[in-house]
């Protein structure tokens, strides 16, 4: 079960998340792979930034995700993580994986629309500039690249 929420946040937050995000100065750190534990597959890699994990505050700009959380409605975080996936001139779809191996509530938060998606109960949701999809994070899903702008970018929050 998920839930698809558009202009999620009031146009001037999500512009404002959007442009620190794309600025030449945002930490973003390449991984190697996609999901742990599998072999690596050639593109099948991604750029990352956490913002929270291991019960504490991982960035200096975690603070930027306050309008999101306000609305997330939080009692307890567990991760957040933005994924940042290059540009090709194949659409890769990218292996299945849960985020947590317990029952959590999961939100992605879209920064950009691209013709990249994500893949949740057989249900394709396109990625769309400042739209959410709330699911529950112990449920299989996956992601892809896109292949018309130069990157993919979204938040994955997990919390109670």
């Amino acid at each position: 079960m998920f839930e698809v929420k558009d202009n999620f946040l009031d146009v001037t937050e999500h512009v404002a998340l959007k442009n620190i995000m794309e600025s030449e100065t945002f930490p973003w750190y390449f991984n190697k792979y996609k999901v742990q534990h599998k072999p690596n597959k050639l593109f099948h890699y991604q750029f990352c930034h956490v913002f929270y994990n291991d019960n504490k505050i991982n960035s200096d700009y975690f603070d930027n995700l306050k309008p999101i959380l306000k609305k997330l409605k939080y009692k307890s975080l567990i991760r957040i993580k933005a994924n940042l996936n290059p540009i090709s001139n194949k659409l890769v779809e990218f292996d299945e994986h849960v985020d947590q191996f317990f029952k959590c509530k999961g939100a992605l938060y879209y920064l950009n629309s691209n013709n990249g998606y994500t893949m949740i109960e057989d249900h394709k949701i396109e990625s769309k500039s400042n739209r959410v999809v709330l699911f529950d994070a112990s449920q299989t899903h996956y992601g892809t690249n896109s292949t018309d702008c130069n990157n993919r970018m979204v938040i994955n929050f997990n919390y109670f």
